[in-house]
């Protein structure tokens, strides 16, 4: 691991050990509970499935499948959001679910591990999610299904390198936004069949102040963010993005959202020169 991939995963550490304890609360992220429902609707998950929840946070996912599917692993790089989601878990009565600390860039399973392997809201952490990508789709038996849900850019480049500066600034773990033709052509380019790939996108409405709060963004900062989206209402500044508007005396602003599912090709899924074992292995 390079220097700067290491500060950026020691950012991720904190930005997220800093989060754990309210990122489930609904009056301030909505968009990783309720609002984020959709996205995986259309996944197929069995009884007799073994799932993996890549990047899981908490498990919000990880949970919401382990009534679907035989068992659920949780892997995520921060170890404060797994102790969340496990203890949520318990007081549901949910026992199928192993919660693991682990870097996604390098997933400790065989090739083939799981039937289902899906990763939602964090593609946008990686520096080169094409990494991540190509072990999510590695660890996926072949005719196995991916699903991806992440936020998605702006389509104009302009646009989205302003998207990228606001949202590091609000959280210096952001990397990059992948567009939905970037994102779509990296699942295919890892291994997913282009003919099963299944692409849904919306927007989400979402008030400015609350986004700030989860993250505890610096006051200047913050004022800063709101400075150039109050630029864009009122013609003064370039597109940012964000798309902002006026709600009851209000900032909100526009949050977009893709869903990508489709089946692992019977050619992805070869042999991995790197030893790994799994708790879920057959």
């Amino acid at each position: 691991m390079s220097g700067t991939d290491r500060e950026h995963a020691a950012a991720v550490d904190r930005a997220f050990t800093r989060q754990a304890a309210a990122f489930e609360d609904p009056r301030l992220n909505r968009i990783f509970t309720t609002d984020s429902e959709w996205l995986f609707e259309r996944l197929e998950v069995g009884a007799s499935d073994l799932v993996l929840d890549v990047a899981a946070g908490t498990g919000h996912v990880a949970r919401s499948l382990a009534g679907r599917a035989r068992a659920v692993v949780a892997l995520d790089a921060t170890a404060a959001m797994l102790e969340t989601g496990r203890e949520r878990a318990l007081a549901a009565g949910l026992d199928n679910l192993v919660w693991l600390c682990g870097d996604a860039a390098a997933l400790p399973f065989l090739d083939g591990s799981f039937d289902v392997v899906v990763s939602r809201h964090a593609l946008h952490h990686f520096v080169d999610p094409r990494v991540q990508l190509a072990e999510i789709v590695r660890c996926t038996r072949r005719g196995g299904r991916v699903a991806i849900g992440d936020l998605v850019a702006d389509p104009d480049p302009a646009t989205a390198a302003i998207q990228d500066r606001l949202e590091r600034l609000r959280d210096p773990s952001h990397a990059r936004l992948l567009t939905p033709v970037e994102l779509t052509d990296a699942l295919v380019a890892a291994g997913v069949e282009p003919e099963t790939l299944e692409l849904e996108a919306r927007d989400l409405e979402r008030p400015l102040e609350p986004w700030l709060e989860q993250t505890g963004t610096d006051g200047r900062v913050a004022e800063a963010i709101r400075s150039e989206l109050r630029a864009e209402l009122h013609g003064n500044g370039p597109p940012t993005g964000f798309r902002p508007r006026e709600r009851d005396g209000s900032l909100w602003f526009i949050h977009a959202l893709a869903s990508a599912i489709g089946r692992v090709s019977s050619a992805a899924c070869r042999p991995s020169p790197r030893t790994a074992t799994s708790p879920m292995r057959r």
